[in-house]
Formats: structure tokens, sequence, C-alpha cells
């Protein structure tokens, strides 16, 4: 198969990277007299401290899976449940439901019930109290459905799902409306009940699967290259402790569990049921056969609105679950380094001194193309160095490469990935702000105000209530 690279990429990469290395070569490669280590380490923080959490979590991968023999299933933890047939797991599996939370879907439900159309005899709806025709449709459809009598987004329906269900139902499948769920199309057996038998048997809380973005434009696409880092490498190198996500498998009694004692806020919903149940002692592992396809956002507003919510949610959540986090970090140095290091550090406590550095680069910049233009208007000082962007651009652009080998599920999946590589770095720089103007959110809300941008998730209203209810 033969990579054929658009021209987009053509056209804003390689001159980008040609005059780079003019404006480098020309200014004798220098980063500026008397630059000091202060101004390097901020201009390439993000590029070290993502180099060093790939270097652990490759390391971890393998340290977890040391013993299990090469090409077998890329799951996080060895599995040691034994080996049944396809006759065996269809007599011995034991009963679950894939549970779906809708709103206001009459415009997706088409689609929703034609991806579930496999899955029909034990899908399970909730009508999360809808003001338009979804129930008529989700009832002319046959499909098992209840309706709330009020909307309390995608935790509480879930919660109330629960006490509908059957009691013989053991496992529960939570799912998304907007995701399809991927099978090897083998007659004997599906992915899905394949990985759901050694669940059951495993006596796990929870397992993720992992999530593919569909690639259908530039921006899908570099959310699949996200995703897939966040899947291949971040959950599985997680053994036994890994975090769910939207879509996830639990064990009944252990989703109902960590409801109880969920705030039942949409913000990072999936990060809080992971760390009540790992707080408990449970275990949650990744098992990478189960492929679960949903839509990437497809405007940079929605994306921006998405990030700002998912960081609103990791911080409120992180700083409410403090306890939890220090149950789950026990035990063994990756568990330590994941809910301290890597979250604590890396994600929250240096994301002060991203933001400088995403300062310093845009800078060093403007200052090339000042030097280029030969205008002169930028002083020539150490924070300005042209070769500050260059030197950081090749130096992430070269991970990103390595990771892309790492996460890519097969070759073909990986040429999909690797157009991504040259434009990635600005992707990651560009994550920057709205993971700013969510933790500015969570200081402004936590102070007594209001947001300071108003994503999607939530209302107003209903953000004010949960902090008169003293919801964390």
């Amino acid at each position: 198969m033969r990579l054929r690279l658009p021209a987009f990429l053509i056209v804003a990469s390689l001159p980008a990277l040609v005059l780079g290395a003019w404006v480098a070569l020309a200014s004798g490669w220098s980063l500026s007299p008397g630059l000091g280590a202060t101004v390097y380490l901020l201009a390439n923080l993000m590029v070290f401290t993502d180099a060093l959490d790939l270097l652990l979590r490759v390391f971890f991968r393998r340290w977890h899976t040391r013993t299990v023999p090469r090409g077998a299933p890329p799951i996080s933890v060895p599995l040691d449940v034994g080996t049944f047939t396809p006759y065996q797991v269809g007599l011995h599996l034991r009963p679950y439901a894939l549970a779906v939370s809708v709103h206001n879907a009459a415009d997706e439900l088409d689609d929703f019930l034609e991806a579930m159309e496999p899955h029909r005899d034990r899908l399970w709806v909730i009508d999360d109290a809808s003001t338009d025709d979804t129930w008529f449709r989700l009832q002319q459809s046959g499909v098992r459905c209840v309706r709330a009598s009020t909307n309390r987004r995608k935790p509480g329906a879930i919660k109330e799902l629960l006490t509908y269900l059957p009691p013989e139902i053991a496992t529960v499948v939570v799912l998304d409306p907007d995701v399809k769920i991927l099978d090897n199309a083998r007659r004997d057996l599906s992915d899905l009940e394949r990985v759901i038998f050694d669940f059951q048997l495993s006596r796990m809380a929870a397992v993720t699967p992992r999530v593919a973005v569909r690639p259908d434009g530039w921006l899908a696409r570099l959310q699949a290259f996200e995703y897939a880092m966040a899947c291949s490498l971040g959950r599985r190198s997680l053994a036994d402790r890994s975090i769910t996500s939207g879509v996830a498998i639990y064990r009944r009694d252990a989703l109902a569990k960590a409801l109880d004692r969920h705030s039942l806020s949409v913000y990072a919903e999936d990060l809080r049921n992971a760390l009540i149940l790992l707080g408990q002692g449970e275990a949650i592992y990744y098992d990478g056969r189960l492929v679960v396809q949903t839509e990437g956002k497809r405007t940079w507003r929605a994306w921006f609105s998405q990030r700002v919510g998912w960081y609103y949610g990791l911080l409120r959540v992180y700083a409410g679950h403090l306890g939890d986090v220090g149950r789950s970090a026990r035990g063994r140095l990756f568990f330590s380094y994941q809910f301290v290091v890597y979250m604590g550090l890396f994600t929250v406590l240096l994301h002060p001194f991203r933001l400088l550095g995403l300062g310093l680069l845009a800078l060093s910049t403007v200052n090339g193309v000042d030097f280029l233009l030969g205008l002169d208007w930028v002083p020539d000082v150490a924070a300005s160095a042209p070769a500050l962007f260059l030197f950081a651009y090749l130096k992430y652009t070269a991970i990103s490469l390595v990771a892309s080998a790492l996460v890519a599920a097969g070759p073909r999946e990986w040429l999909r990935l690797l157009p991504t590589v040259p434009i990635y770095f600005f992707y990651a720089l560009f994550h920057i702000l709205p993971v700013t103007v969510g933790y500015l959110n969570w200081l402004s809300l936590s102070l007594g105000g209001g947001r300071v941008y108003r994503d999607h998730y939530e209302s107003e209203e209903s953000l004010r209530e949960q902090q008169r209810r003293g919801s964390k």
C-alpha cells in the first residue's frame, strides 16, 4: 500500500521546516547569546515531559506483560482465565446488557439503532427526559426503553436504568449513542462476547476497550492519533489500575457501587467512576481486542468546548477525590507515577509553566519571521531565539513518529496516522489553551464566580445548583 501525503501536508509542513532550517543555519544554530537553562527548559517543557511519559509507559506496558508470549492480545494484564471454545463461551456466558442514555437524539436515532442492530437483543435505552420525539421513536423501534421524568445527564440516567435491568444481568456495557462496536466478523464468536466472557471470569470491576476515532477529516485524524496514544499507551500501561472511558464494561454491582458515591455530574464522570472503584480496592484493566469507534469533533469550536469541559472535570474530580487518588497510587511505582506524577504534577501543577513555554515558542516563531523579512522589530534576546521553536518542533515530531509506530494496531493504521505526525506538534500546543480555560473555570467556580467559558456540558444554573449542594 502506497502512502499518499495530502496536498495540505506538503504545503503546510515542508515549507515551514525549510524556512525554520534556513533561520537556524543563518543564525549559526545559535540559541542566542546568554540563553539560560530556564528559558530552554520552559520552551521544551512539553517536549521533555511527553518524551519521558512515552518512555515510561512503554517500559510499564512491557513490564506488566513480560510473561505473556509474543503476539498475545493487547491486554494490560495477563488474564489467567483458561482456554474455552466458542461453544463453551456461549454456554457459560452470563447475561449482560448494553446500557445507553439518550437525550433529544431524534436526528441521530436512526444511525444509532442501525449501529446497535447486531446487539439489539441486549440493548437497553433510557430516554433522559427528551423534549423532542425521541421517546416516541424509541417506542416505535421496538427496543427495550424506559423514560426518565427529569433530565439527569448520563451518570444519573444510567443509575436509574440499572433499577430496570433484570436481576440476572451480571455485566453492564455502558455506551454513548454515537459509537459503533467494531467486530472481526467471525461467525462463531464476536469480539464483544469474548471480551465480556473473559472479564466475567476475571472478577474485576471494569474493563475499558480501545476507543478509535473515525478519521473523517484532518481534525478527526489528529483526534484519532490522540485517542490511540491514550488507549494503547496510556490505559494499557496501567495494568489492573486502568481508567475507564465513556465506553466501558462493568460488573453490575461495581457500577452500582460507584454510582452510589458519584456526584452524578457529567464532568469527567468516567474518571470519577474509576477513582471510586480503585479507591475501594477494585481492579480495572484495558482490553484492546474490543474496538469501539466514535465520531471526533468536526469543528474546532466543538473540540475547544469539549476539551474545556474535560479539563475542568479532571481538576474538579482530582481535587474532590484526593483520598481515592492516594489509595489508587499505592503499591507499585507505576501507579504512583500515573496518579501522582502524571496527573497531579505533569497535567495540573506544571500547566502554568507549559503556558509560559507556549509564549516562548510563539515569540521564537515571531522572531524567526522577523529575521526572514529583515524587519528587526523583535529584539534578539534569549527568549526570542528563532532556533527555540525549530528545536522543539523537530524533537516533538521525532517523538510523535516513534509513538505512531508504537500505538498503531497494524501497518494500515500506522499509514493512516503517519500524515498527522508533522503537524501533531501544533495540535499539542493548541491543546494548552482549552486546558487553561478549563482550569480557570474550576478556579472561578471554586471562588464563587461564574465560568470563564461556558462549555456545552452543563448550564450555568445546573453548575450553581451543584455548588449549592456541595457537589465536588
